[in-house]
């Protein structure tokens, strides 16, 4: 293992110190691949929607697996939560379930939390916790996403924290409550028992640890690791210059008030402190408000891009950087205002703004913006099904297809292909085309590269993807409904340190007679039997001039279908002979004096 920025283990045996950070590193990750293999959740399964940790009976972030971190960097939050409630009353074998986001602060209503506290010997140890987005928790539209929610509580079910099994008996009839309020009952209850049972067996996999080290070695190391993320971080903060430095970013709409939804943040630095300051950002609104830990995961998830991959990604490195993040904003909503789109739309330009912001400072570690989600949610009913092992009605059904944006470019790299959005950090996949087919009654017709959809730089960003699906007539289909998560039909990915920005996003719906009608982000939109949705894909921003670019990038660019030929003379300058596939070097030169003369003239 490489060692991690700021470990420092002067009072702990290096070996047993590295060998315990890995065992635990290893079983967070276990958990969570263990619950993908298994799980009945779409969206768990197929786009890796989930995130684990360990934390420390203080509730620190101890290690979290390489997952989506607007899952794994909120944990803190969720302890906090239910330390609202239980005030350090746990037993060994509870285990604790809630997604009320005004009280574990964190993310929409369908990301629950699990919670299982791990004892050893009788002591309390610490909590695993895991986040994933279930496949339904009530409201009024399957799946979650209701841009037309008068309320929190139109939105779906709100679970305050509580101990669904105690002592390691599940309560029935707490449960049963829970399970007749959301329509896809048995893919609840049987995660729920699987996320259970993966922690359980991670937890007696720490208890051989403890008895083979001892319990103090552990707690030692535990400590340590922490210790080592604080360290890490004020040691990068460090190397920032002092200063004052703002970044901003919007997303088109709420789904309501037709204007845009902008984030502002000023960064701070101050020696080896940095606070970023929200004060900035806009009042709360509807369906895009970030509770306030999603806010902070969010722009750990921006300063974290910026910096020595090494350092530990935990409770320590949470630590040293402070914020300010007034209530009543669209970062920290009052309740019972709506968070239905937060991580996703709000959460990425958390993310974006306050990567402007320290990329100011730091521009050669500047990132362009990726490009925006744009993921219709695809829901419906059908005739009615039972399972037979449980007598549960399974006549609902919930898909995502969507995303693939571009990644941002970074000097000496370009942007990632089909990355998705940014607050994700590329750790959210899409489904297999064959698996969306079996499983929704749509035909995927299209997927594929959008050319010229990139934002153009020395380093460019990803092109964004184009798809088109069809919605089948099957006889158990009774209806079918698109609502979405969507963004950036208006507000574009940035471009860094002179790079262009991406290009914007689109959705269509082709009827039957072939009249095409313009979706927003944010709508509800029935689709019938024939109908073919469109969707394009923003593409990432780009770092550095254009006409800085290698002509061989551009020429490896256009042979790769990614660029046009018209495209590489007219943006980047690099005239080609299209017959040898060669770049006309003295043609180019002239080019791209003339495109430098041009701006120049025109004051750009």
């Amino acid at each position: 293992m490489t060692t991690p920025a700021g470990a420092t283990r002067a009072d702990i045996d290096p070996i047993t110190f590295s060998v315990v950070w890995n065992k635990l590193q290893y079983l967070t990750a276990q958990v969570g691949e263990k619950v993908l293999y298994s799980t009945q959740s779409f969206v768990t399964a197929l786009a890796r929607d989930l995130g684990q940790s360990i934390l420390d009976t203080d509730g620190r972030i101890v290690v979290a697996a390489s997952a989506a971190p607007i899952h794994t960097l909120v944990a803190e939050e969720a302890i906090k939560g239910l330390e609202s409630k239980f005030h350090g009353d746990y037993s060994p074998g509870d285990f604790i379930v809630a997604n009320d986001p005004y009280i574990v602060r964190g993310g929409h209503l369908p990301d629950w939390n699990f919670v299982r506290p791990i004892f050893f010997e009788g002591e309390h140890l610490g909590f695993f916790q895991a986040k994933t987005h279930v496949s339904d928790t009530g409201g009024f539209l399957p799946g979650g996403y209701g841009p037309g929610a008068y309320d929190i509580i139109a939105e779906g079910l709100n679970v305050a924290p509580m101990k669904i099994i105690r002592q390691g008996v599940l309560q029935q009839e707490l449960w049963d409550l829970v399970l007749r309020n959301v329509r896809m009952p048995t893919e609840l209850d049987m995660d729920t028992r699987l996320i259970n049972g993966c922690m359980a067996h991670a937890e007696e996999q720490v208890g051989a640890l403890c008895r083979k080290y001892g319990l103090a070695t552990v707690k030692a190391c535990m400590a340590e690791i922490v210790a080592a993320g604080r360290r890490g971080m004020r040691e990068q903060i460090a190397r920032i210059p002092d200063g004052r430095y703002h970044g901003e970013s919007s997303c088109d709409w709420d789904g309501r008030t037709d204007r845009p939804i902008t984030v502002r943040v000023d960064a701070i630095v101050e020696g080896d402190r940095l606070t970023l300051d929200f004060s900035g950002s806009d009042a709360q609104a509807t369906f895009v408000n970030c509770p306030v830990g999603a806010t902070i995961c969010s722009a750990m998830v921006g300063l974290f891009y910026l910096l020595d991959p090494t350092v530990p990604k935990n409770g320590g490195a949470l630590s040293a950087v402070d914020f300010v993040i007034p209530e009543g904003t669209v970062v920290n909503p009052r309740y019972p205002a709506t968070v239905g789109a937060s991580q996703i739309s709000v959460g990425t330009q958390i993310v974006e703004a306050t990567m402007l912001a320290l990329g100011q400072a730091l521009p050669e570690r500047a990132m362009g913006g990726w490009g925006r989600h744009h993921c219709p949610i695809n829901i419906g009913t059908r005739a009615d099904v039972i399972d037979p092992r449980t007598g549960h009605a399974q006549n609902y059904f919930t898909e995502t297809f969507g995303s693939d944006s571009g990644g941002g470019g970074v000097k000496g790299h370009d942007g990632w292909l089909g990355v998705g959005f940014q607050s994700a950090c590329a750790n959210l996949t899409r489904p297999n085309v064959e698996f969306f087919e079996s499983s929704s009654p749509y035909l995927v017709t299209h997927y594929e590269v959008l050319p010229d959809w990139e934002g153009a730089g020395e380093y460019r960003g990803s092109p964004g993807a184009y798809v088109r699906f069809i919605a089948r007539t099957l006889p158990e289909s009774v209806s079918l409904l698109m609502t979405g998560n969507s963004d950036g039909q208006r507000s574009a990915p940035a471009g860094v340190v002179g790079g262009g920005s991406g290009p914007l996003s689109a959705m269509t719906i082709t009827g039957v007679d072939g009249k095409r009608r313009s979706l927003r982000t944010f709508v509800t939109e029935p689709i019938f039997p024939g109908e073919a949705c469109e969707t394009y894909t923003t593409g990432g921003g780009g770092w550095g001039d254009a006409l800085r670019r290698d002509p061989a990038r551009v020429l490896d660019d256009v042979r790769s279908g990614f660029v046009s030929a018209e495209r590489a003379r007219d943006v980047y300058g690099v005239v080609l002979d299209t017959g040898s596939w060669k770049v006309d070097t003295a043609a180019t030169a002239r080019r791209r004096d003339e495109l430098a003369t041009a701006r120049a003239q025109a004051g750009q």
